[in-house]
């Protein structure tokens, strides 16, 4: 695992680089100076100051020792922001997304196209043995179905932690889901009819453009800022011309392009679907993956009506095999429960009272602390990949949490192109046209950097870059 002593201390360094604790001439301190400082072995130093050389961080010179060398500048823009009349389409997403999702679930090459967190951290032992010992101890079995709502004990859990999202509720007024998109279909089940018009963040994640697609509902793409999220204005506008059922947003670390709708513009959001008495589905599946101080409030911290319906889970922060989500639909309780007891009656009940017992110990917080610094030192190394090696008019997001980065390239560039030789190497990535339905972002792509940095998949960046050049040079 990536944490181990030699690169922890590898990252701790690079991060004091970036922040101008150690300038661009500066001598580090001697291999046993620093071993002393961090109480470290002398080969545990060594090999992070290898590391930080390989990177291009530090030089070594004879006789002398390590000084930080100087390095290209962040050259990178941020993604813009697209410029397009809303128009409700019929969601017709192609049958790549299910090439992108099965290449993920395959763990065939390097794959970076799935928003899938990193599966290496100890929580998942902890997990395993938690699953192992309730289920000798426990009685899970023989006793009927659970209720359409869930284990208790585990709404008890989601209830606490909403406290920290600014959500104060009830384990009653919460309802547990076979995972995040699961929930979010049964909102839009309980809120739409076929022919409906569903507003959506543009990027927009593809899954729910499937969604949108089998439930015979019309998608209209709402242009999104790289940074700030849904555009309200746009929103606004879109209002007073179309009658919208419902709006979706993944107002915090939004998949493809990790925005952070900032609080009072979350404020504002509820308050304009309000004067038009519209739901909206949020989805906050990445909330707690933030790299900030503390955690983001919530779009529905600021409902007070009832009108938000909060989806979230556990497969961004743990694992999506365990397959746990929960919906908190507000004034649409009744009929969201009897939506799930009419698609599934009840979910199983071992994994419920499992991860109730592991949220109450104290077990997930620390992995989040873990998860959260780990996530971030990775983006941080993706960017020194994609300045050294991308050419000049690559654009990425700069995301304050969550999993994934998007990229936006010249124009010139088909992603669709890009990802099928791509493959063929066995590389994998998102391509910019599943994230619409009308067409926009052929010339963007999306990476998944939650993995551990490896030579393999530094090496695989390189290649998309070298690709990226030699498609720019040929046309």
């Amino acid at each position: 695992m990536e944490m181990n002593l030699y690169a922890r201390l590898a990252d701790q360094l690079a991060d004091q680089i970036r922040e101008g604790v150690f300038r661009v001439g500066d001598k580090l301190p001697s291999v046993r100076q620093m071993a002393k400082k961090q109480q470290v072995s002398i080969s545990t130093v060594n090999t992070a100051y290898g590391v930080l050389e390989d990177r291009g961080w530090i030089e070594a010179r004879p006789k002398s020792g390590y000084y930080v060398r100087k390095r290209n500048e962040d050259r990178l823009a941020t993604p813009t922001q697209t410029r397009h009349t809303p128009k409700p389409r019929p969601a017709n997403t192609s049958q790549l997304v299910m090439e992108v999702q099965r290449d993920a679930a395959a763990r065939k090459g390097v794959s970076m196209s799935a928003a899938i967190p990193a599966l290496d951290f100890p929580i998942l032992k902890q997990v395993q043995r938690t699953f192992a010992q309730m289920a000798r101890s426990k009685t899970f079995l023989g006793i009927g179905y659970d209720s359409p709502e869930g284990v208790r004990e585990f709404r008890h859990q989601i209830a606490r932690r909403a406290v920290d999202a600014g959500v104060f509720i009830s384990p009653e007024c919460i309802i547990t889901t076979a995972g995040c998109q699961n929930a979010m279909a049964l909102c839009l089940r309980v809120l739409t009819q076929p022919g409906d018009i569903v507003a959506v963040e543009s990027p927009c994640y593809y899954g729910l453009l499937q969604m949108i697609e089998t439930f015979g509902l019309k998608a209209l793409e709402i242009p999104a800022h790289p940074q700030t999220g849904l555009s309200l204005e746009a929103l606004q506008l879109a209002l007073e011309k179309w009658p919208i059922k419902v709006a979706l947003t993944v107002a915090t670390f939004s998949n493809p392009i990790g925005s952070l709708m900032p609080d009072e513009r979350k404020a504002e959001l509820v308050k304009i679907l309000g004067r038009y008495d519209i739901p909206l589905i949020e989805d906050d599946v990445y909330g707690d993956l933030y790299f900030g101080d503390h955690r983001p409030k919530a779009v529905k911290a600021f409902d007070p009506d009832g009108r938000v319906l909060l989806c979230s889970s556990l497969s961004k922060t743990i694992d999506p095999q365990l397959r746990l989500g929960w919906v908190m639909p507000g004034r649409y309780f009744e009929a969201v429960s009897h939506r799930k007891f009419i698609n599934s009656i009840a979910l199983p009940t071992l994994p419920q009272m499992v991860m109730a017992e592991v949220l109450s110990q104290g077990m997930y917080d620390r992995h989040l602390r873990q998860a959260r610094e780990c996530y971030r030192q990775r983006f941080a190394r993706l960017l020194d990949l994609v300045n050294e090696h991308f050419p000049e008019g690559t654009r990425i997001s700069r995301p304050q949490g969550g999993l994934v980065a998007w990229f936006e390239l010249p124009r010139k560039i088909d992603t669709t192109q890009l990802y099928h030789r791509a493959h063929a190497e066995g590389v994998m990535l998102a391509p910019g046209e599943l994230f619409s339905i009308s067409g926009q972002y052929r010339h963007c792509f999306r990476l998944n950097y939650a993995q551990g940095w490896s030579p393999e998949r530094e090496l695989a960046v390189r290649k998309i870059g070298q690709w990226v050049r030699e498609e720019l040079q040929s046309s």
